[in-house]
């Protein structure tokens, strides 16, 4: 499967296609809150102020790029404080995984698990074009606490880009969906 525009394209083996959600234009992606936001709203001392729908870098930022979801249903149980997960779904492919803790030596979450979020979609670019994949700009999500970086996607290694970072969950039992939007992709031609 190959699609996407001229900045950006998104690949994933054969036995894939049609079995995870593709990924989607982040403009497609406008939460319902932002949605119902008028133009102003009224403060504690009842004046009009305006509200962030009258903000253009804030929608700007929430509809660039690329919206890459989560793979497959997955049912996962956190303990212990976060210091614990066990998960199960019934996809194919694993999509949870969890990273060494000395990996991230130092990090204030621990002793709260390290996951790696699995993504089954490679991503190209023209030369000279990086991508930045960020949590979901301007949408709180309270599954994924997810860690940004920037990869070089026009080299030409076609390896898949994972997802580390924690679940935001320290006790409880709960589902992620398949669909559910899990990192934002921006592509940008490098200046350096």
């Amino acid at each position: 499967m190959f699609f996407g525009d001229d900045k950006i394209q998104f690949l994933c083996e054969e036995r894939m296609k049609g079995v995870i959600p593709e990924p989607y234009p982040a403009r497609k992606y406008i939460p319902d809150w932002y949605k119902k936001l008028g133009m102003f709203s009224v403060d504690d001392r009842n004046m009009e102020i305006p509200t962030v729908k009258r903000c253009p870098p804030f929608l700007d930022a929430m509809t660039a790029g690329w919206i890459i979801p989560f793979p497959a249903d997955t049912y996962v149980q956190v303990f212990d404080g976060g210091s614990g997960i066990k998960w199960k779904s019934d996809f194919f492919c694993e999509t949870i995984g969890t990273h060494n803790l000395k990996q991230i030596s130092g990090h204030s979450k621990i002793p709260t698990v390290a996951v790696k979020v699995m993504n089954y979609w490679m991503i190209q670019t023209p030369p000279g074009w990086s991508c930045a994949f960020i949590p979901p700009l301007n949408r709180p999500d309270d599954v994924f606490d997810l860690f940004s970086g920037i990869v070089e996607t026009d080299k030409g290694f076609w390896e898949y880009v994972n997802f580390p970072g924690f679940l935001k969950a320290k006790e409880g039992s709960f589902k992620i969906p398949s669909g559910h939007p899990m990192m934002q992709v921006i592509p940008y031609k490098r200046n350096f």
